[in-house]
Parts: C-alpha cells; structure tokens; sequence
C-alpha cells in the first residue's frame, strides 16, 4: 500500500492499468472511512508553461461537464473530484461495483436479440442526456460499459473526452470512426462506436474478431459488412445496425433519439409476436412445473452441501473472471482451493486472474501448481509460458511453449509465445518457424504477421518483411502499425520516398502515432527537405516532450544543416533527460568541434567512452580529434579500439576507414 497521500487525502491501494501517459488506481479516501474510488491520473503531453496554461482551463472546463453528467444522471459514473499536483491531472470517480460489458458481448456466443436491443436501448437512453448536454463520450467500447452489481443496470465510465484534453491516447480503434481520427468528432461517433458494440453482441464475435472487423469493407460503397450466411439476423434490426455504424457520418443517425424511435418500433414488433407464443407455453410449462420441483428437491437433498458449495463457489468465480470481475475471481477461487487443495482447475484459473491483474509471480506460481495435480494439462504450461515471458525468463517460457505444443500441437497462441520468446533470445531463425507455425493454423492471425515482419526486417530479409506487412495491410488495411513498419523497412533500403509515403499513411490513420512523425522527420532530412523534417521533429516533441529520441534526431538533423547551437541545446535536454545517454555526448562532441570548443569536444566523447567502454564511434571520433591535435600515440590507441570494435560487430565499412586513419599516422 502506498502511503504518500494525493491531493493531501487519496491513498492508492492497487494499480488497475498503467500507461505511459495514463495510469488507473484504486484509492481510498482518508477522510472518509472504508469508502473506496477510482483514481486516473494524467499526464499531459506537454510541461511548456503557456501550454500547461490552456490544458488547465480545457481540463477544468471538461471536468465539471463531467462532474454535472454524473450527478444529475444515475447511469454515469460520477465525477467526486479533480486536481492537478506536480503538472500532472487528476480524477476521482466513485468506484461501480460491477462487472465490465467486454465479456458479455465479447464471449465468442452470440447475444439474443431481445437481449440486444435492451442493451442498445439503455446505452442509447444515457447518450442522449449526455449529447443534450453538448458533451460526446468518445471512447465507447464493451470495458467502459460496467453492468452495476447492484441493480443489474448499465453504467457508462471513463470519458474520453477528458483524456483527450490531457493526452496523447487513442482509443481501441475497431471502435472509432474515421472522423473522430481526424479530429472531426461527432454525436454520431459515439453512435458509431455502439454499433460496433451491437455487431460484437450480435454475431458473437471475440476481442481478435471485431479489432479486424472494420477491414472488412463493400469494396464498391466502403461500408463494414459484418452479417454470415451462417448467422442469421433479424433484417429489420441488422438495418438499424448497418446505419448506425455508416461510413460517411452524414449518412449514419444523427442523434441517439432517431435510434431509438427505430429499435422502439422493432420491439413492439416482437413483444407482440412472444406474447401469443407465451400462451402456448403456458399449458406446457403448468403441466411440468411440478415434477421439476421434485426432481429439485430430491437433488438438494441427497447432495452433500460442502461439495455443492466448492462448486457454486469455482462457477462463480470463473463467472466473474469471464466478465472482467478479477479480483473478485481471485477471492473466490482462493477459497474453493482452501476447501479442495487438489483442484488444478481452480489453480489454473486463478493464475489467469492473476495474469489478467499483472501479478505475474502468482500467477507462474498457480500455474505451476496446477502443473502438478494435472501434468497432462497444456493449458496450464501455456499460461505459465506466458507468465514467465512477462518475468524476463524467457528460457523458462520458451521449455513451457514447447510443452504445451507437445500437448496440443494445434494452438496457434503458443507457437506465437514462444516465438516471441526466441525472439528476446535473439535466436531469429527459430523465432520465424514459430510464427510462420502459427501463421498456418490461424491465416488472419495479425500479430503473428507483424512480429515475423519485425525479425525480418532486422535480419534485413527485406522482401520477406514487407510481405509480412503487405498480409496484415490486405487482412486490415487501417492497421497503423503494418504501414509504420513497412515505413521502416523502405527507410532502412534507402527508399525514402516510399517510406515517406508509409509514413503518412501511418499518421492518417493514427494522428497520434510519435514514432512515424519521427522516421518521416529522418527521410525528410536525409533527403533535405529542412522544414519539413523541422516541423515533424517538433510535432514529435509537442506529443511526447520527453522522448530522447527526438532531440538527439532533431539534434543529428540540426548539425547536418549547420546549426551546431540548435544540435547543442537538443544534446543537453536529451542529457538532462538521460545523463546516462553515450550517444547524445558523442553527438555534442562534434557540434561543439564544429564550434571550436575542442576542450568541450574531448571531454564528451570521453565521457561517452566512459558511460559505454564499446562505443566504437566514439573512440573513432576522439582519435580523428587527437590526430588533428597532434597526439598520435593517444589517436593510435583510440582508433585501434575503433577499429576492433567496428569490426566485433561487422560493420566493416567503418572498419576500413578506421584502418585509414591508423595509416595516415604513419
């Protein structure tokens, strides 16, 4: 437990999600007892003082938007407080107890669809007393829907629109329109974003299924095409779906009440259609009703109860993990396990709560557990696969990968684990076969594409890579990440053109998305286009002021177009951000060479010699300065290290031309 206060009263008690720029707490309110809240804390994109500035009034301004939604509509969570301390913001939610909609509508088991329709009915009826209030939610998805333990009622969490203010985040994009991307949000975005909610419900399909989902397009109107010849619909209500999720927000509903009017319509409908099929069934169900009473009370009375306990207790906890509820799975199941130590099942699926809650440690513990009452379970060496991934034992992880197939030769999921493990082993070969594995049992398996692609291109099979990345562009062409990657690799062959041309692609698709800017910023400056690199280094730094990164490449950028001051200053704040930075120092040695500062010159490539003892260009740089200053024996012995390093790691081109400055000293 944390005991440094917030705010001077929120105590944390348990992280639920980190991120770079945004982390989600547990706190409790010290000055009122055994009440527990939601704590996010955001951190803006930049610390300019005239920026900080505007972010205060925006955030102000949203929070109290926010603060009003909650308290005037029960089905909003409310918003207790907001604060912002040491630059950072802050806001402060009643905890829901409840279980998130992920589960429900994400199961992989198609939703009834009554079942549907009250869903959409209830979320549409908060979203038109939030649009009435001139807010847009902008980031509605299954895990900010959380079904209230209470009453059974839906609740809608997590604004986006607060954190947009504040942040650099991009939501889960299967959810958001291509207007919303471009900074053109609607009302009709988040009636977007719900209709692919309805999609996931009505046709059952998982987490992988509906991220895919939007690149499946009518290639002649654009639009999604979401409906199998397998999977029947109600065309009436499949209609109402198909507008709600319209390419072109002009063409979609234009307010949640015109939806509803729709669905209220189609109920009628059906409740008049049930009601004559409910008398039918109401002789039926008279005449059975009594023996299924018997039946009942002679199962209760000849189970043993301990037992019926253990079992109520494992479904329910296994319940609640498939709804998102982890912690409360892990409550449960730690007391099915107290009453039945030997239950493996029990053990595994507590690790899986354990996982799903980033206790990696408890979770390879239980799976091991479980490995033990049940040695045949490939489950249970596949979770601890990954469990020991997430610890940095990737030999661990990779013996239990291997298990696990031997088990269970066709589960794409653990050839795809243990290639990412012989990939943080950097043993490329075996990492390929294992994707390419995983590839064959699941052809539209992205991730598998992506991480193939990756080892490629840094073994420079380039062809090959870009291949991967052309898979997962034709399997979904709005994947930011094949377009940035396949950037990369058009960069890295010298095709700055062609990168560029990814690059932008990437930024189209993601506004957010840091390192494209930066790459995009390289290839401009590589090919000399001054201000165009200029303006997406800054870009970079205007979205992420503390990425080293980007100064030391707008530094490199600088310098190459003589502004040695301007390469200097962006030296200091990468070494002000990182005094550890070897390469930031060596650079700042040639800017202030340049400048004629050769006392400075010396000490930092010294001084990066002396952070990284093999940084070959470093030594390089000192000797080629130590020769102009006259001292060869000092640059005799510099360039020597230069040149076995250079050559320890193949780049022999710098190895010849270091074997050409040893000469000239002779």
């Amino acid at each position: 437990m944390h005991s440094q206060l917030l705010d001077a009263r929120y105590r944390i008690l348990a992280v639920l999600s980190a991120r770079e720029v945004a982390q989600t707490h547990l706190v409790e309110d010290t000055s009122v007892p055994h009440k527990i809240f939601v704590l996010k804390q955001l951190q803006p994109a930049s610390n300019n003082p005239q920026a900080l500035k505007v972010l205060r009034r925006l955030f102000a301004g949203a929070a109290e938007s926010l603060k009003k939604l909650g308290q005037e509509h029960e089905q909003i969570q409310p918003l207790v407080a907001y604060f912002e301390e040491n630059e950072e913001f802050y806001l402060v939610q009643e905890f829901i107890s409840g279980n998130a909609l992920t589960e429900e509508v994400l199961s992989g088991t198609p939703l009834m669809e009554d079942q549907v329709i009250s869903l959409l009915t209830e979320i549409l009826e908060i979203l038109v007393y939030v649009h009435s209030n001139q807010v847009i939610h902008q980031d509605i998805k299954p895990a900010n829907i959380i079904r209230r333990e209470s009453d059974n009622k839906l609740v809608l969490i997590d604004f986006g629109a607060v954190k947009e203010i504040v942040t650099t985040i991009v939501g889960n994009l299967e959810y958001i329109p291509v207007e919303q991307l471009h900074g053109n949000t609607q009302y009709s975005s988040d009636i977007y974003a719900l209709g692919m909610v309805a999609i996931a419900a009505t046709m059952g399909l998982t987490a992988n299924e509906i991220a895919i989902l939007p690149s499946k397009k009518n290639l002649l109107t654009g639009e999604i095409t979401w409906r199998h010849r397998n999977s029947p619909v109600n065309q009436k209500l499949a209609k109402i779906i198909d507008k709600m999720v319209r390419f072109d927000y002009r063409k979609r509903y234009q307010s949640a009440t015109e939806v509803l009017n729709d669905l209220k319509q189609l109920n009628n409908f059906q409740e008049h259609n049930k009601h004559l099929e409910s008398k039918k069934q109401q002789l039926i169900l008279t005449g059975i009703a009594s023996c299924i009473f018997v039946s009942i009370s002679a199962w209760f009375f000849f189970t043993s109860k301990p037992v019926t306990n253990v079992q109520e207790l494992h479904q329910q906890g296994v319940a609640k993990y498939e709804k998102g509820n982890y912690q409360g799975a892990v409550k449960d199941l730690t007391q099915v396990i107290a009453l039945h130590p030997q239950n493996a099942l029990a053990y595994n699926r507590r690790g899986d709560a354990f996982y799903r809650l980033a206790d990696y440690q408890k979770s390879q513990a239980d799976s091991s557990q479980a490995i033990l009452l049940n040695p045949g379970d490939a489950n249970a060496y596949y979770d601890r696969g990954f469990s020991f991934y997430e610890l940095k034992k990737y030999k661990e992880a990779i013996a239990d990968f291997t298990k696990a197939i031997k088990l269970n030769s066709g589960n794409a999921y653990a050839y795809y684990g243990r290639g990412i493990s012989y990939t943080q082993m950097k043993e490329h070969k075996k990492a390929i076969e294992d994707f390419s594995k995983a590839i064959a049992l699941k052809s539209n398996y992205t991730e598998a594409f992506l991480q193939r692609g990756i080892v490629r291109r840094r073994l420079k099979l380039r062809q090959a890579a870009i291949a991967d990345f052309d898979a997962m562009i034709a399997i979904n062409p709005d994947d930011a990440k094949a377009y940035y990657q396949r950037g990369l690799v058009q960069f890295g062959n010298q095709q700055k053109y062609a990168a560029i041309k990814d690059f932008d692609k990437t930024i189209n698709l993601n506004p957010k998305y840091t390192e494209a800017y930066l790459y995009r910023a390289d290839a401009h400056s590589e090919l000399g286009y001054k201000l165009e690199a200029s303006e997406d280094y800054n870009q970079v730094l205007e979205l992420n002021p503390k990425l080293i990164t980007a100064y030391i490449h707008r530094g490199i950028h600088r310098f190459s177009f003589g502004d040695y001051q301007g390469a200097i200053q962006d030296y200091n704040q990468a070494i002000k951000l990182d005094p550890k930075n070897a390469a930031a120092y060596n650079n700042r040695g040639n800017a202030h060479l340049e400048r004629g500062n050769k006392k400075a010159a010396h000490a930092d490539y010294s001084q990066a010699i002396k952070i990284n003892p093999n940084y070959a260009l470093a030594y390089y740089n000192r000797g080629v300065f130590l020769t102009k200053q006259g001292n060869k024996r000092g640059a005799n012995t510099d360039l020597q290290q230069a040149a076995k390093l250079f050559k320890k790691k193949g780049d022999y081109a710098s190895y010849k031309d270091a074997q050409s400055q040893i000469k000239l000293l002779r």
